[in-house]
């Protein structure tokens, strides 16, 4: 049976997105943050407690910052949340936390999705991101009507922790392109060029993406208007350089360029800042 009811823990620049698509789609929703000002929109939707919020939910899904952030939220939730309940674990932790977060689930009698997300803020108001879904096939089928209100593409790739390894293989992607838009830009204009004609020279060949001019006319526009936060992403590539057997290399520079950027004071905005860790 299609669940109807669904607690959104976390309610940060996705989470916020995400739940008010719920919303708008009809389904019974219930929100809890730890700061409360951010639930304040949601009016009587928004519980006093995460327990609170889960009480009697057919789903739960939480959408925090890191694993450690989930454990603490999941302490409170997993006791509270109804047998056979399903929880959508959409935080980007890892594969070793997902692992861990699947394993507590069974104990607690919560079925689990390990259900992270690809897009940011735009595609999540728009009920437009890509969710990867690791679980029982029944499962992802019963929150159906969760994944229509949030997503236009679901990619299914297996059990636990498959779609976890996938969100940071996609995400050390996204930080390897965010940075060399950035180099480039810099590079061309320390060599007397307009970074301008860079993105005007690389449109509409084969290395040419949509992200690509999105970045670069940010950078050029110095709006760093967070969609993904650097501290979002940095943490993410520390993930991935976790990744048995894969050389670091290009992982380390990476979590250098944006701790860089972080440090400088750049770290709540987009990761489009990166730049600024070629302006030293």
């Amino acid at each position: 049976m299609a669940v109807q009811s669904v607690a959104v823990l976390g309610l940060g620049t996705m989470g916020a997105a995400m739940a008010q698509r719920l919303v708008d789609a009809g389904l019974d929703v219930r929100v809890w943050n730890r700061s409360p000002e951010k639930a304040e929109k949601f009016g009587d939707r928004a519980a006093g407690s995460a327990a609170e919020a889960v009480e009697g939910a057919d789903a739960v899904l939480t959408m925090l910052f890191d694993a450690d952030s989930v454990r603490a939220v999941a302490d409170d939730v997993l006791p509270a949340m109804r047998p056979g309940a399903i929880w959508l674990q959409s935080s980007t932790t890892g594969p070793g936390a997902a692992e861990e977060f699947a394993a507590r689930a069974r104990e607690a009698g919560v079925r689990f999705l390990d259900a992270p997300v690809l897009g940011t803020k735009a595609p999540a108001e728009q009920g437009k991101l890509t969710a990867l879904l690791a679980g029982d096939d029944a499962d992802v089928d019963e929150v159906q009507p969760i994944l229509d209100a949030i997503s236009v593409k679901q990619v299914r790739v297996g059990a636990p922790p498959q779609a976890s390894a996938l969100k940071i293989a996609a995400n050390a992607w996204i930080a390897t392109v965010t940075a060399g838009i950035g180099q480039s830009l810099t590079i061309a204009e320390r060599l007397g060029v307009d970074p301008a004609q860079l993105l005007t020279a690389i449109e509409g060949s084969a290395v040419d993406t949509p992200y690509l001019q999105m970045k670069g006319k940010a950078v050029l526009a110095r709006d760093f208007t967070p969609s993904f936060e650097v501290t979002g992403l940095l943490k993410d590539v520390r993930l991935a350089a976790q990744t048995p057997g894969v050389d670091t290399a290009l992982l380390d520079a990476l979590a250098g360029l944006y701790a860089a950027a972080a440090d400088g004071g750049h770290g709540d905005e987009d990761v489009a800042a990166v730049w600024h860790a070629f302006q030293r």
